[in-house]
């Protein structure tokens, strides 16, 4: 699945929440490569920043 059918699967499903909402999504693509996109509905930037520098911060936190 390219980045472009994954944006449009993460965009349906925020919308489906009905709920100003933000997603990073990750999957693998094949052996070696892996694909990331984002999603926001109605949520603004800087929340959706602030919430981004939050998981970040406990990725590092708990794996590195």
């Amino acid at each position: 699945m390219d980045n472009n059918e994954m944006q449009k699967k993460c965009e349906t499903l925020l919308k489906e929440f009905g709920k100003p909402s933000f997603v990073v999504f990750g999957w693998q693509k094949s052996d070696k490569q892996f694909g990331v996109v984002y999603s926001q509905h109605n949520m603004p930037a800087k929340a959706a920043a602030k919430s981004m520098s939050w998981a970040l911060n406990d990725i590092i936190q708990k794996n590195l």
